[in-house]
């Protein structure tokens, strides 16, 4: 049924197009026609953003199918490994990760002469060097980072750009961000760090927990990070505390990065289905799941501290605002679910950029390795038995439709209405109140 009605919009589409030319030259036809227009750019708008969420979902299956392939890539090298072992995807795959040809080559016990040679076969010699991009793309794509993670800086921006497989010199991220955000830069340099020592030997060690720094609208953040590397295995933004909304994030963590050997949470009864979870894949007694107070979880809160000034302050804010010019009332449950309409989508969108410069940022204090080389090292090193990532999750629709789903779906909530979306939560709220 989906089926035969998007074959029909697309023939009525090409039938707009077709008698396009033929409007008669009167106000009520052209006004007419304007319609249909903005009509057709809002519905084309939503399968846009269908095949963002398509395209996302693709590159994590990629990835997990990358490191399957280091996996067995490295297993079955021996002494006697030959130089045509290593295939350019691996290569590729661990260039995109951002380490130097001296690491890979000490990774794979290969010679750096003889790894030159191969590359050369393979057309991989100038791979993942500087690029030469132009001084207005690179202000275009800065400006582009700090519009969805406004408290941004140098190395968070970095960290954007290697992620997009953009790899600039930081002298000229430093240059540009002071062009593009001055203010911001000064601020961020008033804050100072205070940082504790905790360390953990080995990674696949996950730390969860919740943020409610958005609670009050309705928002909470569920959050998973690996206590070694810091890397963040899973992070979204939801509507709900359940736990079987925390269950499907955590399970879809397991199915890109592996099953955990252990994992630390509080109490919370959002954790008791990741507990069972755990228990039941990893087994009882061994400390599968360790129980303890979320102000101790020292990876978590540090993730959660960089969240709130990155992401959630410009939301606290401009919410914030909206209550007090009376655009928004938070006791009015149409209004609540405007404001999730509109800005879990967002929200969302930003949560997925501040991953992204998370796990490819450096970190000074481990030898300026970013937390995705962290984890990728950390797990080639660790044992077979401890590894055990072949458990596998079906996934799940984490929001069912509802309802308003008619009323609403030809609305984007990521389209730039130049009010940072107030517009539209107000379109959104005369909708739900006429259907209401």
């Amino acid at each position: 049924m989906v089926s035969a009605e998007i074959h029909q919009y697309f023939v009525e589409l090409e039938n707009f197009f077709a008698t396009a030319g033929n409007t008669p030259n009167d106000i009520n036809s052209l006004e007419c026609r304007l319609r249909h227009i903005e009509d057709h750019r809002s519905i084309i708008g939503t399968f846009l953003l269908l095949m963002s969420n398509v395209q996302q979902n693709v590159a994590e299956r990629i990835l997990c199918i990358h490191l399957e392939g280091i996996y067995e890539s490295l297993r079955e090298m021996s002494a006697e490994i030959t130089l045509y072992n290593i295939s350019a995807v691996l290569l590729i795959y661990m260039r995109d990760l951002g380490f130097s040809w001296a690491a890979i080559s000490r990774m794979l016990s290969v010679n750096i002469r003889t790894l030159y040679n191969h590359r050369r076969q393979l057309g991989l010699v100038d791979y993942g060097n500087f690029i030469n991009i132009s001084d207005n793309d690179l202000n275009r794509l800065i400006a582009e980072v700090l519009s969805q993670t406004p408290g941004s800086g140098e190395t968070y921006v970095t960290g954007s750009l290697r992620g997009r497989g953009i790899r600039v010199q930081r002298w000229r991220v430093r240059e540009h961000l002071r062009i593009v955000d001055p203010v911001g830069r000064a601020l961020r340099g008033r804050r100072a760090i205070q940082r504790r020592v905790y360390n953990i030997s080995v990674p696949n060690q996950v730390h969860i927990d919740t943020n409610h720094k958005l609670n009050p609208w309705g928002f909470v953040f569920h959050g998973g990070i690996d206590g070694y590397s810091r890397c963040i295995t899973y992070l979204r933004c939801c509507t709900d505390n359940r736990a079987s909304t925390a269950l499907q994030l955590f399970q879809g963590a397991v199915d890109l990065f592996g099953l955990p050997h252990h994992v630390r949470g509080d109490g919370g009864r959002e954790n008791i289905d990741i507990a069972r979870f755990m228990i039941q894949n990893r087994g009882a007694n061994r400390g599968s799941f360790m129980v303890g107070r979320s102000v101790h979880n020292q990876r978590i809160e540090r993730l959660w501290g960089e969240l709130n000034r990155v992401v959630s302050a410009y939301f606290k804010d401009l919410f914030l605002f909206m209550e007090n010019v009376a655009v928004l009332d938070s006791t009015d449950p149409v209004h609540i679910m405007a404001l999730h309409h509109v800005y879990l989508p967002r929200i969302n969108r930003s949560v997925y950029e501040f991953v992204s410069q998370w796990n490819h940022h450096s970190l000074r204090t481990m030898e300026s390795n970013s937390p995705l080389q962290l984890w990728t090292v950390g797990m080639l090193l660790l044992h077979e038995d401890q590894r055990l990532n072949h458990v596998h999750v079906q996934q799940q629709q984490l929001y069912h439709q509802h309802q308003w789903d008619a009323v609403l779906g030809h609305i984007n909530p990521l389209n730039d209405d130049g009010n940072h979306g107030i517009e539209l939560f107000l379109t959104v709220c005369h909708l739900l109140q006429m259907n209401n």
